[in-house]
């Protein structure tokens, strides 16, 4: 496999792998690309006894290989692996990947919004007043949809998961995809972010990393997904 084709399988696969199922990390992982290949190679390449150097794959190989990684990675984006993941209920996980799908967020970061949020709690209020499984503020729900004006909309599991994801859509693009920075607007405001940008500071509290994460656990998507 040349330098290339190194680069994009690696790429492919680091998406397929979720991190539940990786809990020894890149240990893990490495053991979990060596089964895919195995899985995914032919009988007589599996059977292949010639020395490392000369083992050739068969034609076909690399795209069956990238085909099942795809594959792989379909089947653990739906929203029973999410419940399973995160300990909710199926109902739950469903309206929570609805929702994001809806307004074109990325699942997998919705996810962890919520986590964070609210710990999927779709009665969560905090000390500050926002409210919901998104923790919205009721003044930035009702500057998003109107219909957010009575308080026990906010408390519906579909309206604050759809307004709170178009909230996040909205800073993913006012920060031009910049996702780390989106999630501080999210929770620090969006005046104090920019505000801190213009000064030439930087406006990480922590917050950023308990969404997306660390290591191999780390997100690195776009945020976004087509709608």
């Amino acid at each position: 496999m040349d330098r290339n084709q190194e680069t994009e399988l690696h790429a492919t696969l680091a998406g397929a792998w979720p991190a539940p199922f990786a809990p020894g990390g890149r240990r893990s992982a490495l053991c979990a690309l060596v089964a895919l290949c195995f899985c995914a190679a032919p009988a007589s390449a599996q059977q292949q006894t010639a020395p490392p150097s000369q083992a050739v794959p068969e034609p076909g190989f690399w795209e069956r290989l990238r085909a099942e990684a795809r594959r792989f990675r379909e089947v653990n984006s739906r929203p029973f692996t999410y419940a399973s993941r995160y300990r909710i209920s199926n109902d739950l996980a469903s309206t929570i990947h609805e929702a994001a799908r809806s307004e074109g967020i990325d699942p997998e970061l919705a996810f962890r919004l919520v986590r964070v949020e609210s710990n999927f709690n779709p009665r969560a209020r905090s000390y500050a007043g926002a409210m919901g499984l998104t923790q919205l503020m009721p003044g930035t729900a009702r500057s998003i949809d109107r219909r957010m004006a009575d308080r026990s909309r906010l408390l519906d599991p579909d309206a604050n998961l759809r307004v709170g994801f178009r909230y996040l859509r909205t800073l993913l693009r006012h920060y031009d995809g910049d996702v780390r920075l989106a999630l501080l607007a999210y929770n620090r405001g969006e005046g104090n972010v920019d505000r801190d940008l213009r000064r030439r500071r930087d406006p990480e509290n922590g917050y950023s990393g308990k969404v997306l994460g660390r290591g191999t656990d780390r997100y690195r998507g776009s945020g976004l997904t087509p709608r």
